[in-house]
């Protein structure tokens, strides 16, 4: 028996000791760590892990991280999708490796959250000047998801959409990640926050001081310029020197057309045209301001008008830096035919500015300051239904000008009666006549010590043409232009003007005022 008993204890003794000599603790931590073969959620991956007192480094690889990366984030996809994690488990100078294949779940909530992007975001504008609208919370197919956006710059637009416009245009990015149960979306918008209007050069330069006092080394009053064949006009031009702009106050005359003078075959119909504009030469010339022109009858009928309509901007430069292949265009530009607030009527009085917004450059502000009273034209501004706090100030883009702030300039102001097709030809005999366009003051731009000012643009600093002045082929057109000066100061270059050729007929003004000539005039 105790023989029996010995032989028992042996072999429990040398299974105790086999036991003992193939005890693994790195196998056995590796044993313990599980790892699910479908996921729907993120891992948790560790960098170590432990057993029974021992404790190993774990260092993970995903074969496809595009399904599941190394530390454990899945990327659902709308189909399963399978990716293998490779573990090595480090101890004492050994390492054991285990791979876990594992597959993440498909989630068809990502075609509600791609469905959401496509009709409610993709589509977002871009440049902005009023606040981003965005939720935190969507609708999509009756589902609701949920959206967090975050700003790389909070203080031009908010996470919630906020826009706060400074003295630049400013880029910002925004991040919105959509959610919905276990589905997630990113998506990356970059928006341009336009510059604060109010702080822009165009909406400051009329807010100028006036000086009147003396401009060391100012240019003399210039000579007056050669008349242009081909219209009929009353310019005023500056002297040329550091000018950086004009600015002129003004109640729009009316126009009378020739009824004779329709030509059905014309774009503009009528074949004289009436215009009032300022503009500016440094290298180049430019013409800025408003013409006679057709337009849409009314905001229920946007057929264009057969004959003028309003007075509309436009401009019109000469430049290569817009040009593919370098060479000089002449270039027109005009405000969008429905943009009806910036449709200005005979009677209306108005703040036109041309200003150099930055060198090589110009730009064209027009302020509605008082609406006309003259009832036919209050009638056809009521036909486009405007807002009663419509927007009154137009703006162009800035535009090239050669030399403009870089150069001695000379600015201007016209107020015209141009015939289709009729450029520098002897100007025709019409009845067609502009009443009382009335300049209530003008002023040149300067800086002067380093700060901007507003100089008024008197005689001493100004030349006036009349054109034509005298007789053609044509006709007599002897005092065709009438100026006047009762109730605006001409000390600050107010004038008042009417064109009215009288059909080439010399009809005299006992109130016309001659305009002391600087040299010859030249007739047309």
């Amino acid at each position: 028996m105790k023989k029996y008993i010995y032989i028992i204890l042996s072999i429990f003794v040398g299974l105790f000791l086999v036991s003992c000599n193939t005890h693994d603790p790195l196998q056995e931590i590796l044993d313990q760590i599980e790892i699910p073969t479908e996921v729907t959620n993120n891992l948790e991956l560790l960098n170590e892990y432990s057993y029974n007192g021992y404790t190993a480094e774990a260092k993970w690889h995903s074969t496809n991280s595009s399904v599941i990366s190394s530390t454990g984030e899945i990327v659902v996809d709308l189909e399963d999708k399978t990716a293998t994690l490779q573990l090595k488990l480090s101890m004492d100078g050994r390492t054991l490796t285990k791979n876990f294949d594992i597959v993440v779940k498909g989630n068809t909530d990502l075609l509600l959250l791609y469905a959401l992007y496509n009709s409610k975001l993709k589509n977002l504008p871009r440049i902005l000047t009023e606040d981003l609208e965005i939720y935190p919370t969507y609708e999509q197919d009756g589902k609701e998801v949920e959206a967090i956006w975050e700003s790389s710059n909070p203080s031009v637009i908010s996470n919630d959409g906020k826009v706060t416009r400074t003295d630049k245009d400013e880029v910002v990015t925004m991040t919105v990640t959509l959610k919905r149960n276990l589905a997630t979306r990113f998506e990356t918008f970059e928006f341009t926050v336009l510059q604060n209007e109010d702080t822009l050069p165009i909406n400051n330069y009329h807010k100028a001081s006036v000086y009147t006092g003396i401009i060391p080394g100012e240019a003399p009053d210039p000579l007056i310029p050669g008349c242009f064949p081909g219209a009929l006009y009353r310019k005023v031009v500056s002297s040329r020197d550091y000018w950086i702009g004009i600015e002129g106050v003004i109640t729009l005359g009316e126009f009378i057309p020739d009824e004779q003078r329709y030509d059905n075959s014309k774009p503009s119909y009528y074949l004289d045209n009436p215009s009032i504009y300022m503009g500016g030469n440094a290298n180049f010339e430019s013409d800025i301001g408003l013409t006679w022109s057709i337009g849409h009858e009314s905001a229920a009928n946007p057929t264009v008008s057969r004959k003028g309509i309003a007075y509309r901007p436009f401009w019109r430069y000469i430049t290569a830096m817009e040009s593919k292949d370098g060479k000089r265009e002449n270039i027109y530009k005009n405000a969008y035919v429905g943009d009806y607030q910036f449709y200005y009527f005979p009677g209306d009085k108005i703040r036109m500015s041309v200003i150099t917004p930055k060198p090589n450059y110009m730009q064209m502000r027009i302020e509605l300051l008082e609406l006309t009273t003259i009832p036919k034209y209050v009638e056809q501004r009521n036909k486009y239904n405007l807002p009663e706090n419509f927007e009154r100030i137009f703006i162009t883009e800035p535009f090239p000008s050669e030399g403009m702030g870089i150069v001695k300039t000379e600015f201007k102001r016209v107020n015209a009666i141009d015939q289709v097709s009729n450029e520098s030809k002897p100007t025709i005999n019409t009845n067609a006549k502009v009443n009382d366009a009335k300049w209530h003051e003008v002023y040149l731009y300067r800086m002067i010590d380093g700060k901007l000012y507003k100089v008024p643009m008197t005689e001493n600093r100004s030349a006036g043409m009349i054109c034509p002045r005298g007789s053609n082929k044509n006709g007599d057109f002897t005092n065709a232009i009438k100026l006047s000066y009762t109730g605006v100061d001409k000390n600050l270059g107010g004038e008042i003007i009417t064109l009215d050729p009288n059909n080439g007929t010399g009809r005299l003004y006992n109130s016309f005022i001659i305009v002391p000539s600087k040299r010859e005039w030249e007739f047309v």
